[in-house]
């Protein structure tokens, strides 16, 4: 079989070239979406298998019904890969999700995209309880990582209430934060009001014992200096204060209001350093749509613990299932 690239910046375009060129003998291989430079613009590349043997379309092909059938064969493939243009603009815009995404999931703009949309999120999206995760040591310890201005602090004190008052068990903050003015200052209000203990940590080598100093905690939640996730250098730093630690769980927090393609940036550079496995959404209250996020979740495959949607503490924290996400994106039954 002879392998032909077919390309063009428009898909319905591109197909109708193998139509006119190859006929029936073409077998469309793979349907790539790619780019020339990185910030290039975006082309269509078609991978055709012909049968050497076969006499190309316009040669000889003076079969009716054989060039009918050729073109119900290429149709029924566009359809089933939902790759029409127009149709794929008009869904991504309505849905809130990538084109990619909906190619992905096959979700045809037709009366079945929507449970087609359903069905590839729910295999991708994950949702945990943190009281769920499995510890080898005592205290459980959670690292709360992002940009700053992404609400950490706040969420650490909405988890720690949450355990407090739903499962009765206290918790305890360690801050690493003393560079942010009024940092400090803030975890104390919040362990003040819920009566939790607080411990500042200036350098890596005191991580080693101070859970010692939190002697009642069932959990420990460390807020983190936030930083521009480009800096590695600086993520490297938290990254020591850590390895001083037994074990603990890294959280990455990012912003609702963010593009996938800034979440995905800023996953990337916190994963190199830090391993991430586990996510909470904040700001969700903020955000027109969560679409994006949710496509962030679902093509990373990470284990979500929470949705922070409002300040108020312990109030403002959502505990997701995947049917209750599907709703809040247009997706119900």
């Amino acid at each position: 079989m002879e392998v032909i690239k077919v390309k063009d910046t428009d898909i319905q375009s591109a197909l109708d070239t193998v139509k006119r060129q190859y006929g029936s003998d073409a077998m469309i291989l793979e349907i790539r979406k790619k780019r020339k430079y990185v910030f290039g613009p975006s082309y269509y590349e078609l991978l055709i298998g012909i049968e050497q043997n076969l006499p190309k379309a316009g040669a000889d092909l003076d079969n009716l019904e054989a060039l009918e059938k050729a073109i119900r064969r290429l149709d029924a493939a566009v359809s089933a890969l939902a790759v029409k243009e127009d149709e794929l603009d008009a869904l991504s815009k309505q849905t809130g999700f990538s084109k990619e995404l909906l190619i992905k999931a096959r979700a045809v703009p037709n009366e079945d995209w929507k449970h087609a949309l359903r069905q590839y999120l729910s295999g991708k999206l994950e949702f945990v309880r943190l009281e769920n995760i499995k510890f080898k040591s005592f205290p459980k310890v959670f690292v709360l990582l992002g940009p700053t201005g992404v609400g950490k602090t706040t969420t650490a004190a909405k988890l720690a209430g949450y355990l407090l008052l739903t499962k009765s068990a206290p918790s305890g903050f360690v801050t690493i934060d003393t560079f942010r003015a009024g940092a400090v200052e803030q975890i104390k209000l919040f362990g003040k009001a819920m009566n939790l203990p607080v411990e500042v940590v200036r350098r890596p080598h005191q991580m080693e014992k101070v859970l010692a100093k939190l002697p009642d905690a069932h959990y420990v939640f460390v807020d983190t200096i936030g930083r521009n996730p480009r800096e590695i250098g600086k993520l490297t730093e938290i990254k020591m204060y850590l390895d001083e630690l037994e074990e603990c769980v890294p959280v990455l927090c990012l912003n609702a209001g963010l593009k996938k393609e800034e979440m995905q940036k800023a996953f990337e550079y916190f994963n190199k350093v830090f391993h991430v496995e586990y996510f909470i959404l904040t700001k969700v209250d903020e955000a027109e749509s969560i679409s994006s996020a949710v496509e962030f979740m679902a093509e990373n495959r990470l284990k979500t613990l929470a949705f922070a949607n409002g300040q108020n503490v312990p109030d403002d924290l959502l505990f997701p299932d995947t049917e209750n996400v599907l709703d809040m994106v247009g997706l119900s039954l």
